[in-house]
């Protein structure tokens, strides 16, 4: 069992118990106990079983997983409302005892605030499901001088972290694509995460996303799910839907060049290599580049060499405040970011078209970007 998985168990553990103490505080004792504490218990051991194979690899398996993990994901979001809760009742407590008044006593008694806080957890988790259904498009312009002569504008659409699957299926995927479309982009830049299941018999969607019909080309760079999830059958569906996948290499893109990246995945899952540039790729200097990471790092060395760098992977955090824990991580889940003496290296994050695991965002919505190079 790695640490990771260990202190998910102990995390998952705590909450629970947290959870139901203050059930119990606000509630009285009844029928719902019982209940509750068997499904606490199933939920602590079946994602770790579903992970580990003992459901199989196929459907099942990925629901009987996303199902306990959203619900271990919103029992922390309970527990977070009801921690904000227990410290405004802490600070009535203080100003009673110095002031002399009943304000814990008048607003916060547990008869009183735990069914008005859990009311208001069950509407953010219900907004959360509302919010990953709903996908924005985000748009974005940048100047350069690189176009060449007659071209004012170079649309290009940035997608990324969409994690294709039982849960992220065809209904989520054709809203995408008809996002995509009505931004008639000239090229279609995937940074990695597309696939999140085996892909064997998805040749519907593939043939979906192939529809995209643009000028010069969808190109694409694998991420760490890709890897994680099997990179044959990932490159097969890539392929399959149209997109010319770049593993360190260079490819013209009319008046453009797009470098693509591979993720450090492919060392394997508990890999640490430090990310660095495969040895012979030069970046071309004559046009504007566009580099494609799934992880937003920049390589050291690489500031000055790219015009603009699209990179996903953060997913934004996915659920605030996990958005702060995401960027001290990762360094940054900002948007858009300039480098290099003169800002000449742009860099863009993208919150990620999809989600990971339970089917929830907040204050992070599913987006689909529109990048607009445009002559000075």
């Amino acid at each position: 069992m790695s640490i990771l998985v260990e202190i998910a168990l102990v995390f998952t553990v705590f909450t629970n118990i947290y959870l139901y103490l203050k059930l119990r505080s606000g509630f009285k004792r009844g029928r719902w106990n019982r209940p509750y504490l068997i499904w606490a218990c199933v939920g602590l051991v079946v994602p770790f079983l579903s992970r580990a194979g003992a459901f199989g690899d196929g459907r099942v398996s990925e629901v009987t997983f996303t199902v306990f993990f959203t619900w271990a994901v919103a029992v922390g979001v309970a527990c977070m409302g009801f921690f904000v809760m227990d410290a405004l009742s802490l600070v009535a407590r203080g100003i009673d005892l110095f002031a002399g008044t009943t304000l814990k006593n008048r607003f916060f008694a547990p008869r009183r605030c735990v069914p008005v806080t859990l009311a208001l957890i069950v509407v953010v988790i219900g907004y959360s499901f509302f919010e990953a259904a709903c996908i924005r498009r985000v748009d974005v312009t940048l100047t350069t001088s690189k176009l060449p002569e007659g071209m004012d504008r170079f649309r290009l659409v940035h997608v990324s972290d969409i994690h294709l699957g039982q849960i992220y299926g065809s209904r989520r995927l054709r809203r995408l694509m008809d996002v995509l479309r009505e931004a008639e982009p000239d090229l279609l830049a995937v940074t990695g995460d597309l696939v999140d299941t085996n892909m064997a018999g998805w040749d519907e969607d593939a043939r979906l996303l192939a529809s995209h019909s643009l000028k010069y080309g969808a190109f694409a760079v694998p991420g760490n799910h890709e890897y994680y999830r099997g990179i044959g059958q990932a490159m097969d569906f890539m392929k399959k839907a149209g997109l010319t996948v770049l593993r360190g290499e260079v490819a013209e893109a009319g008046p453009i060049a797009v470098v693509g990246l591979d993720d450090p995945a492919r060392f394997g899952r508990g890999a640490r290599e430090p990310e660095r540039l495969p040895e012979g790729l030069v970046f071309p200097k004559d046009r504007f580049v566009l580099l494609l990471k799934h992880r937003p790092q920049i390589i050291e060395g690489t500031v000055g060499s790219f015009d603009l760098q699209v990179a996903g992977h953060t997913h934004g955090g996915q659920i605030w405040p996990f958005r702060h824990i995401v960027s001290w991580l990762n360094d940054s889940v900002q948007h858009l970011s300039f480098h290099g003496a003169k800002g000449e290296s742009a860099v863009w994050i993208t919150n990620g078209a999809g989600f990971w695991g339970p089917p929830l965002r907040f204050l992070t919505p599913p987006e689909i970007v529109v990048i607009d190079l445009v002559r000075p």
